[in-house]
């Protein structure tokens, strides 16, 4: 079954790649008041077929990295650089006989709690996420209403979110990982969760 998804992912994925580049490959760390996580970069973790989360690995962006710490990113082939530019987060899942291309471009939400989850599937879901990094290479979603207000307001230029967090919780698996906290007001409901910043700091810089 895992060799037929792989399969049916690889030919969407040729029919989608060309109108998209990507970046060099890059660690995401985690910034943090948390001397144990500030500095560590997350890792795809499994959460089922073909399908990872973002995991606190305890690894040190210091470190060479690895496949499972190595993400791109995706944007559109017309644009110039991928600063502020909408895209998505890449990552390839190397198996026994095979290379797959997958990618994160949205979140997974519960009804029942206030924390998304995002979640790397297999195929090149190209742009239908508001994920973006900063000139300074944080992460964030771009937040284009305001509807603590009546009526709710259009942002123009959009507010720069960052309300990731790591906290020990439960997709399919229980993992400490990285989870969307929705909402622009109010705290977390996982008593475990606690603030980070997500950076992307790229493999030959980490490494020099």
């Amino acid at each position: 079954m895992k060799t037929i998804l792989a399969i049916l992912a690889l030919s969407a994925i040729g029919a989608c790649q060309e109108d998209q580049k990507s970046s060099p490959l890059f660690q995401l760390m985690i910034e943090s008041s948390n001397s144990t996580l500030n500095g560590t970069v997350l890792g795809a973790c499994h959460q089922g077929a073909v399908t990872e989360g973002f995991c606190y690995t305890g690894k040190d962006v210091a470190e060479p990295p690895s496949w499972s710490t190595s993400f791109y990113f995706n944007v559109s082939s017309s644009a110039e650089d991928d600063i502020d530019k909408q895209g998505t987060i890449g990552w390839t899942l190397h198996g026994g006989n095979f290379n797959l291309t997958s990618s994160m471009s949205d979140l997974s939400y519960d009804p029942t709690s206030n924390l998304a989850h995002p979640i790397i599937s297999a195929g090149a879901n190209k742009y239908s996420g508001n994920i973006y990094f900063g000139s300074c290479g944080h992460l964030y979603i771009a937040d284009y209403t305001d509807d603590t207000t009546d009526p709710a307001t259009y942002l123009n230029p959009p507010a720069k979110l960052e309300n990731w967090y790591i906290c020990l919780t439960r997709w399919s698996y229980l993992y400490w990982s990285l989870v969307w906290k929705v909402g622009t007001k109010g705290e977390p409901q996982n008593p475990t969760c606690q603030k980070v910043r997500v950076k992307r700091v790229f493999n030959q810089l980490a490494s020099s």
